[in-house]
């Protein structure tokens, strides 16, 4: 007898899956964060020119931050590493239950129907073993690799945040957007390399 085509169907359907993208960006969370707050700015900005408040703007690049900042860039690689080898155990454990489902149906024709009840519930026991093992690891929002990713993140975050605060206010500005949402702004009003320094520099920032 041979195996019921939805069994069929799911096994190779869940073999056959895409993997989730190997790199884990550290800088596309924090611009996605910087992108948040730089849409407040603007509609707090366009709310004190409504009521004719004087302020002054300002931009950072909050990439270029990123990418000379060293912890940043640590915290990308420790990540990047981390994941990369959950990826391989995943796609190791795709491959392994693949190969044993092609010998099933190279010998399902001559199998007892008890044998064959209990190579496809192994097969399906061996399924969700993979499948959890990648909502454990991998899952967007619960998995490890996003608790990881925000541990590191979430300090790297905060300093550069409080950077740009202490900058801004020493500099007499009232808004700082990111570049990714300015149109036009006047390279003079660029905070970017000023951050750098100082978070390079170790120098004192606004506590929070």
């Amino acid at each position: 007898m041979a195996v019921p085509l939805p069994v069929r169907k799911r096994f190779l359907d869940s073999i056959l899956v895409n993997h989730p993208n190997r790199s884990l960006l550290l800088e596309d969370t924090v611009k996605n964060i910087f992108m948040i707050i730089a849409l407040v700015a603007v509609l707090l900005f366009a709310v004190g020119v409504a009521a004719g408040q004087t302020s002054k703007s300002a931009f950072v690049d909050s990439e270029k931050i990123l990418s000379e900042l060293p912890e940043a860039q640590k915290a990308s690689k420790e990540l990047e590493t981390l994941v990369n080898a959950w990826q391989d155990s995943l796609a190791k454990m795709g491959t392994d239950l693949q190969k044993q489902f092609e010998d099933y149906q190279k010998q399902e024709s001559v199998m007892p129907a008890a044998k064959k009840e209990a190579e496809q519930k192994r097969l399906a026991d061996l399924d969700q073993k993979r499948r959890e093992y990648a909502a454990q690891k991998l899952d967007a929002r619960t998995g490890e690799a996003a608790q990881e990713r925000e541990k590191r993140l979430t300090p790297i975050r905060e300093k550069v945040l409080r950077a740009i605060e202490t900058v801004a206010k020493e500099d007499g500005f009232t808004f700082v957007f990111d570049r990714t949402n300015v149109l036009y702004a006047d390279a003079k009003v660029d905070l970017t390399y000023k951050v750098i320094d100082r978070l390079k520099r170790g120098l004192p920032v606004k506590a929070r």
